[in-house]
């Protein structure tokens, strides 16, 4: 007998799920100790370059981080299409089962789901980590990769949310957790910060073009 999954709508086409081995509390504690690695490793190298300010540093931190989940742990979504019926206990498969309580559509290969993590892990993720590269060497054209970067991942999750909200939310399920955690507070920070490092790009590049007209009316 198939086992049951636990996935929203009750109803949706998920053959051949299998329970997960590893539990949400060490899945979260995990996740968030790599990624505070890869970020107090990332301040660290960030150290060595005098001329970069605290905000610069922080920014430096945040593409190297977001760059990480993108390309490994949503890679992982995209390239292993069957992680709900792995029973290893794989970290990466689990918690994909995990998640997958706040949106089935990543178990039933929902085409706009596949679609757009596709391009989140492989345009995005690599991406990522050449703004941090930018960032530290100074790179002329950092902020312009800053504000493409920012702008795709914005992109991607608008259009994430509006698809699940022309769909009335059916695909979560309704405890706090899966819905105001994972589903809505999670993915926000997508939004919240692309924004802001859109705002922070344009800022940095107009002043560089006035700065510009300016030196030119000068001569």
């Amino acid at each position: 007998m198939a086992l049951k999954h636990p996935y929203y709508p009750l109803n949706a086409k998920i053959v051949g799920y299998h329970p997960m081995v590893l539990n949400m509390g060490y899945i979260l504690a995990v996740f968030g100790g790599s990624m505070a690695l890869v970020a107090i490793l990332t301040w660290h190298v960030s150290g060595k370059y005098k001329r970069l300010t605290t905000q610069e540093r922080i920014i430096s931190c945040w593409f190297m981080v977001t760059g990480v989940i993108h390309f490994i742990i949503e890679g992982y979504f995209v390239v292993t299409p069957d992680y709900y019926k792995d029973s290893s206990g794989s970290y990466l498969s689990d918690a994909w089962k995990e998640y997958t309580k706040a949106d089935s559509r990543y178990a039933t290969r929902d085409d706009f789901i596949v679609g757009m993590e596709a391009i989140t892990a492989f345009i995005w993720g690599p991406l990522c980590p050449l703004v941090t590269y930018s960032i530290l060497k100074s790179k002329p054209w950092r902020f312009t990769l800053m504000l493409i970067v920012s702008l795709g991942q914005m992109y991607g999750d608008v259009l994430y949310y509006a698809t699940c909200y022309l769909e009335g939310f059916v695909h979560s399920r309704p405890e706090f957790a899966y819905f105001w955690g994972f589903f809505v507070g999670l993915n926000s920070l997508w939004i919240i910060i692309p924004a802001y490092m859109m705002y922070y790009a344009v800022q940095n590049i107009n002043n560089a073009v006035a700065g510009k007209k300016i030196a030119a009316k000068r001569r």
